[in-house]
């Protein structure tokens, strides 16, 4: 502990302060590694479960120095040895980017699936989603975690996992088997195209129809088509759930919600073209001032691609 045993001066009282104090630890041996088990050890019989998930996803995770009322900053080696330690008023910490991939033999392109000649044709074109993530489920099943929670939490994880890849599988299929909602699914890919290259010739960007061609990202794609069923069927069992979907900021969480919207919009409007489709169709609620006249900006993009759909087919959409 750094303790200030300067007394009191009279006046200004900051001339006896001390700024900037750190205390900087060196060893000639590695600090003891010690790994957090409050999740497993400490849960009793009624664990969290973002702490079971926690504790199995940060497992290789340890800490060598513990601040009271400050940080600490450990050094370590290449070897991931500890022997230097400093306290720091501001604590920082490397977040690794995430970097979407491809998926072989899924089409992601926004404009493509728009262009696709029916519903079997998308279906085709998506099923390897459901596919690829199903042996990636597989592969998971081997990774090494010593029997009790963690391997009950594994488990757990890759159960939820599957549930997943069916209901993905399920928003595939119905793309298939239903017209009007392949139909919806195909405006809706075309709308969000269209709001994206409006999107990208904003600030001095290129105009809308030179800007590259929009793609979806693998998770935004997934998260749309699992929720296909029970946007379509208002008896469908998922009308029971609310999914929760998690990125970093920039991740593209936006684009995924925005792309289930203007599938929901159109819907109703191909089932019922009239009056009777008038009214609230989704409600978006945000916490924060600058963030809901960012997502605001991006929602009028969208109403304004649809309102270019409909013009596009009238005998199809009606009017708003």
């Amino acid at each position: 502990f750094l303790v200030n045993r300067r007394p009191p001066a009279a006046g200004a009282r900051e001339q006896a302060w001390v700024f900037q104090a750190a205390l900087r630890v060196h060893s000639p041996v590695d600090f003891v590694a010690r790994a957090d088990h409050r999740a497993v050890h400490e849960a009793g019989e009624g664990p969290d479960w973002d702490e079971l998930v926690a504790d199995l996803q940060h497992r290789d995770v340890v800490e060598h120095a513990v601040g009271h009322n400050v940080s600490v900053h450990a050094v370590c080696g290449a070897d991931g040895g500890c022997r230097v330690a400093a306290t720091a008023w501001l604590p920082r910490a490397a977040v690794h980017r995430v970097v979407p991939g491809q998926v072989a033999d899924v089409t992601l392109g926004m404009e493509d699936l728009a262009a696709c000649p029916s519903g079997q044709a998308t279906a085709d074109a998506l099923a390897g989603l459901g596919r690829h993530y199903a042996a990636w489920i597989a592969a998971q099943q081997a990774t090494e975690v010593a029997e009790g929670r963690r391997r009950e939490t594994l488990d757990g994880l890759l159960e939820r996992a599957d549930v997943a890849r069916r209901r993905i599988d399920a928003g595939v299929a119905l793309l298939a088997r239903d017209p009007v909602a392949w139909d919806a699914f195909r405006l809706a890919n075309r709308t969000i195209a269209a709001a994206l290259r409006q999107r990208a010739s904003h600030d001095g960007g290129p105009r809308p129809e030179l800007a590259p061609a929009p793609t979806w990202r693998p998770f935004q794609l997934a998260f749309i088509l699992m929720n296909l069923p029970g946007l379509a069927e208002p008896r469908h069992e998922d009308r029971k759930l609310v999914d929760l979907l998690f990125f970093p900021t920039g991740g593209g969480k936006t684009e995924a919600y925005l792309g289930l919207a203007a599938f929901t919009m159109v819907l109703r409007r191909l089932r019922q073209p009239g009056i009777a489709s008038a009214g609230v169709c989704v409600l978006m609620r945000y916490t924060l001032r600058l963030l809901t006249l960012d997502q605001l900006g991006r929602a009028a993009t969208l109403i304004c691609a649809l309102e270019l759909e409909r013009e596009r087919a009238p005998e199809k959409l009606g009017t708003w």
